[in-house]
């Protein structure tokens, strides 16, 4: 009895034992995994970029262009030629507004048109579709008699040589004589050669020629 007795305490002690052994692995296998502290990320400060001097841009100056010159009007408006158009001579007297402003640009017409304060003075303007070695123009100065007869005389004819024109180029022609400004006198009839050939003489060259009668 008391034998029997110790037996079944010693069972129960190991079936207590075996129960603790039991829940003691049981409660170690249902453990929760103990949770891994991580490495908080560490904030840096943001980093400022120094700014990036732009170099400055070189504004490209405008270059107005050159246009060309438009060609001039040929046959020139205004100019007369012989009446069949044969010789493709053209000459033009100017007006007194035209010879200002051919005056004013020509500075060597400037100079001559000074003596035209005391005597006589004409002009034209002259042009040859293939050109001119050298140009004759002659005209004669006429004008009234006297203050008291008003019939008309011839007091002079001039003779003006002047240099070289290219083809279609208008050349002035300043016609100076000597003769003193008197009742009106005007240089007419005036004539125009274009000539290929050598000079006679000097250029330029004028020559004015007193009439006899």
């Amino acid at each position: 009895m008391g034998a029997r007795a110790m037996r079944i305490k010693l069972i129960a002690i190991f079936s207590a034992l075996f129960l603790s052994l039991s829940l003691t692995s049981t409660i170690a296998a249902t453990k929760s995994p103990t949770p891994t502290p991580k490495a908080s990320a560490t904030q840096k400060a943001p980093v400022k970029k120094a700014p990036v001097k732009k170099a400055p841009v070189k504004k490209k100056k405008k270059v107005a262009k050159k246009l060309p010159s438009p060609s001039p009007k040929w046959p020139p408006v205004g100019f007369k030629t012989d009446p069949l158009g044969e010789t493709k001579l053209y000459l033009k007297v100017p007006n007194a507004k035209e010879l200002v402003g051919l005056l004013s640009a020509k500075s060597a017409l400037a100079s001559q048109v000074k003596s035209c304060t005391q005597f006589t003075c004409g002009a034209v303007l002259v042009a040859a579709e293939i050109g001119c070695r050298w140009w004759r123009v002659t005209a004669d100065v006429v004008g009234a008699t006297s203050p008291e007869n008003r019939t008309t005389k011839t007091f002079g004819k001039i003779t003006a040589d002047v240099g070289r024109s290219a083809p279609q180029q208008v050349v002035t022609v300043l016609l100076v004589t000597t003769e003193p400004i008197g009742a009106g006198q005007i240089v007419s009839n005036i004539n125009v050669d274009c000539n290929q050939g050598d000079p006679s003489g000097p250029l330029p060259n004028t020559d004015y020629q007193v009439s006899a009668n």
